[in-house]
């Protein structure tokens, strides 16, 4: 096939997993009062959810799912989401038909008092939106341009979870061939990205990477949908759209961490307060009950500290509904809030079956931790310079000025009793945040610090838009207004400026000369081949790999040493054996006596070595009789050291 029909095939996949189980949702679960985006947003959050639970579905009913199956499966959605498509577009050209009929005194009003600059009519409104959520998509993707391989530690698992769902056709029960660790990890990002692989055609290393950044993207989209919800005002929720797309650190950063699956967490979790805030603000519908439920579901099995800060703002609007009553004498709040109650309750009980299997494997980590009110207790508890690591967390600079001028957002979020409920739940957000206080292992502060870009967006924008409509002297407005638009497009531009590259330079582990060494492994080596690699020491008493030999496994298939990152999540045995390894191979160099020892005792046959990292270096091995040379390409070595294990060869 051209690259050309390659890519236009892979857009198109893309779509069908991301939209068309959604938008068949729409279908079935319509709500007149949300605008095009507001539904896209949604249709994208009910197609990652609903892809998590029909994969759970069909690993507790044994179903493998076959490439010809799930094709099938999702062109059998696209009557019912054409049909939601044309139902919107009706809607709209009847609203485009209504406006045209205002009286020309309004249109005039409109036009002296500024407000045209901000799109009441719903054409230039819908060309902005979509102006900014089209340059969102070809930004992210912008900043990973020099990207070879997904990023950092968490990316080499993903990778070879996705790949597991390839091979199992669903989600296995085990890490098993690769090694003896059960599988109970979050994993609703991961049955999307297998789809999308296994449809598009391509590796599930580009798909992580590529999903990775189109939800990355989406999650501007579903900011838009809570802006909508909590305001009523899609001006409000456009700037924070834009905030969170160019100006923030946060979410693009995340993928120098390969944090995909709170990415799909921080997407899923505004759709899920939306919809929460329709129920209680516009009253109970069953498209409003249904989606709620099966959003709930998708957060649970996207990432459990977004779960949790979904339930808080729950418990914030329950409390929230019951002072209203006793305020206004009447029940009406905690009427509208039960219903949203009872909806996240069937969420969870979907949900259920796969929380049960995790408790049941990770008990023992979860636990309620006291920190001391000291400094040098903190550093001991996470570990050391754990202060400066939070700090950076904050920043860069831009970030700490967004956190100064969100404040005056707050303030105002606080004081309108429509917003009330997100303003405390941010302030209970920003106190988790602290190194000091009470947390729930194996959550820490850092994970509070890393998603206090969305309220920070929201914030900002608020304050913005606050600024614009408020009237001291209406003389002053045209002025006042122009200077804020200033403003923000100062900080927007700003922001572009500093997150042209988010790549964090020590987070890749893998170049493209280590994806073509790669390449060249699963072409020329035996399967059984196994390969001895440097390692680094990671935290709490683990390892990671340090350059492009970690990634063998979930690319070739082959073993290596040490093996994903979740290798600490099977039994403690099996953990300290590894770690034993890991910490051999730190300590030795090339051929040595301990070097000889830890092969042979391995069983491997090469080593992957790369220039600069890791303490086994190719120089050490020169004339080396052990060792052999078969492989050499900018930096990266291949030996085969099968003589070491074998003195008869």
């Amino acid at each position: 096939m051209t690259p050309i029909f390659v890519t236009i095939w892979t857009l198109i996949a893309g779509v069908m997993v991301l939209f068309l189980p959604g938008l068949a949702w729409l279908a079935l679960f319509w709500d007149p009062e949300q605008d095009l985006f507001e539904r896209l947003a949604e249709a994208m959050g009910v197609s990652i959810s609903l892809t998590a639970l029909l994969a759970l579905l069909a690993f507790l009913l044994g179903w493998d799912i076959t490439s010809p199956v799930l094709l099938l499966a999702y062109v059998l959605l696209v009557p019912p989401a054409v049909w939601a498509l044309r139902r919107w577009w009706r809607e709209s050209q009847s609203q485009k038909n209504i406006s045209l009929d205002a009286d020309e005194e309004q249109l005039a009003e409109s036009a002296e008092d500024g407000s045209w600059l901000f799109g009441r009519q719903e054409f230039l409104r819908s060309l902005i939106l979509a102006l900014v959520f089209f340059s969102v998509l070809i930004w992210r993707f912008y900043q990973i341009q020099e990207v070879v391989l997904p990023l950092w530690v968490d990316s080499v698992h993903h990778v070879q979870i996705v790949q597991l769902m390839l091979e199992h056709g669903g989600i296995p029960d085990s890490f098993e061939p690769y090694m003896p660790v059960p599988f109970f990890y979050h994993y609703a990002f991961h049955s999307l990205a297998a789809a999308f692989s296994n449809i598009a055609g391509i590796s599930a290393h580009d798909a992580v990477l590529y999903l990775g950044q189109v939800l990355n993207a989406g999650i501007a989209l579903a900011v838009y949908r809570l802006g909508v919800s909590l305001w009523a005002d899609w001006r409000r929720a456009g700037l924070s759209a834009i905030m969170v797309a160019f100006v923030t650190q946060m979410p693009a950063y995340y993928v120098t961490w390969g944090r995909y699956t709170l990415l799909t967490g921080m997407l899923l979790l505004p759709l899920a307060m939306a919809s929460a805030l329709d129920i209680y603000n516009k009253g109970v519908n069953r498209a409003r009950i249904a989606t709620l439920a099966v959003l709930t579901t998708g957060i649970l099995l996207s990432h459990y500290f977004a779960a949790g800060l979904l339930a808080l703002f729950l418990v914030i609007l329950g409390i929230g509904a019951l002072f209203s009553g006793v305020k206004h004498k009447q029940n009406l709040g905690l009427r509208t809030w039960l219903p949203i109650l009872l909806a996240s309750l069937v969420g969870f009980l979907l949900a259920s079956p796969w929380l049960y299997r995790m408790w049941g494997f990770a008990r023992a980590g979860v636990k309620l931790v006291t920190i001391p009110l000291s400094m040098e207790a903190v550093d001991q508890l996470y570990f050391p310079e754990y202060l400066d690591y939070l700090w950076r967390l904050v920043g860069p600079n831009r970030n700490h000025i967004l956190l100064f001028v969100a404040l005056p957002g707050l303030i105002i979020t606080l004081y309108r009793e429509r917003t009330r409920v997100f303003g405390i739940w941010t302030l209970i957000l920003g106190i988790l945040s602290l190194p000091v206080g009470i947390y729930i292992a194996p959550f820490r502060p850092d994970h509070a610090v890393i998603v206090l870009f969305l309220p920070t967006a929201m914030l900002v924008a608020e304050l913005f838009i606050s600024a614009v409509d408020w009237s001291p002297v209406e003389k002053l407005d045209p002025v006042k207004t122009a200077v804020v638009l200033i403003l923000f497009a100062v900080l927007v531009g700003w922001g572009i400026r500093e997150t042209r590259s988010v790549i964090n330079s020590s987070t890749v582990l893998a170049t493209e000369a280590d994806l073509e060494a790669i390449e060249w492994i699963d072409e020329n080596l035996p399967p059984e081949a196994s390969f001895l690699i440097n390692v680094s020491h990671w935290q709490y008493g683990s390892y990671r790999g340090v350059d492009g030999g970690w990634w063998i496994t979930p690319l070739t298939n082959r073993m290596t040493s040490l093996p994903n990152g979740l290798y600490g999540m099977g039994d403690r045995v099996y953990a300290d054996q590894v770690n034993a390894v890991a910490t051999k191979t730190n300590a030795v160099s090339g051929c040595s006596a301990d070097f000889g020892d830890l092969v042979h005792e391995g069983g491997y046959t090469h080593l992957y070595l790369t220039q600069g990292k890791g303490s086994i270096q190719p120089d050490q091995l020169t004339g080396c009789p052990n060792s052999e040379l078969i492989f050499s390409n900018k930096g990266v070595f291949l030996y085969r050291i099968e003589a070491i294990i074998n003195p008869d060869m």
